[in-house]
């Protein structure tokens, strides 16, 4: 195993070794990553680090990051940064991932919880089989942040699919094993951290839908619902910008037939009222 300091092969060395692996690595249309290693010893750092940081900004290898992690403005951890996109569910994973060609990563925290092994069946597993083998139609890397890959669903760790694993050892050190096109493995230290706010004690969330919230609503619910605790349709139409209340009678009516639907269980939603 070759240890070598990425900073010292950046000065005087002929070649840049870390420049070199990413490239090899998030160069092709499509990959799997798993970054491991143990309780605290900076995974989702490093993994926010690598795409944004390094793959992004410099680089310039991805143009889309988006990730199951709440990446914030501030510290303030109260409004999102657009920089990254916060995908939690399997619907917006799709648009994201397929909505264009450009170069993207997705960053999924958390695995041991949201797809473990032991559950392999499980909706949310089997759910993953749709998409893994799709990534490189929209040009998709996946990095899968776990502590134990035993415990995490093997579709990620399948040969097929995988190119490399991040072990991380510390806060500030990484050993890289790129399994193809041939076997390499290499160290890393004085790692960075992330140029992104996130909070660490804050839990990754999967989930198979979107959580509808009164702020995320479809504009046809919650004119329904306005209408419902007495709005007039002449106030309603003033306020969403239409032109007669009879078209927003017919906006109300579309609701209805999309409640119809989660009714008759042709389509599922997850409600808060957050």
């Amino acid at each position: 195993m070759s240890k070598l300091s990425r900073q010292v092969l950046a000065g005087e060395a002929a070649f840049n070794l870390w420049e070199s692996c990413l490239r090899k690595i998030y160069g092709t249309p499509a990959s799997v990553t798993v970054v491991t290693g143990e309780w605290k010893s900076g995974k989702t750092d490093f993994a926010l680090y690598l795409a944004f940081d390094e793959l992004k900004e410099k680089l310039g290898i991805i143009k889309k990051i988006g990730t199951n992690i709440k990446v914030f403005k501030d510290e303030s951890f109260t409004e999102l940064d657009d920089k990254v996109a916060y995908v939690d569910n399997f619907v917006d994973f799709e648009a994201f991932v397929f909505q264009d060609r450009k170069p993207k990563v997705f960053i999924f925290d958390e695995a041991i919880k949201a797809a473990p092994s032991r559950k392999a069946m499980s909706k949310l597993n089997t759910k993953w089989l749709e998409y893994v083998p799709e990534l490189s139609k929209g040009r998709c890397h996946l990095i899968v942040i776990t502590q134990a890959k035993d415990y995490t669903e093997k579709l990620f760790l399948n040969p097929i699919f995988i190119r490399a694993e991040w072990r991380k050892i510390n806060k500030t050190t990484v050993v890289l094993t790129i399994l193809k096109p041939k076997l390499e493995m290499h160290t890393f230290y004085d790692i960075p951290a992330t140029s992104l706010k996130f909070d660490a004690y804050r839990q990754a969330i999967w989930r198979m839908n979107p959580q509808r919230t009164l702020q995320n609503l479809p504009t046809e619910i919650k004119i329904a619902f306005e209408y419902a605790h007495g709005v007039s349709t002449d106030k309603l139409a003033q306020k969403y910008g239409y032109g007669h209340r009879r078209q927003v009678v017919r906006v109300i009516q579309k609701a209805l037939r999309i409640l119809e639907r989660i009714v008759s269980g042709k389509e599922t939603i997850e409600w808060s009222e957050e």
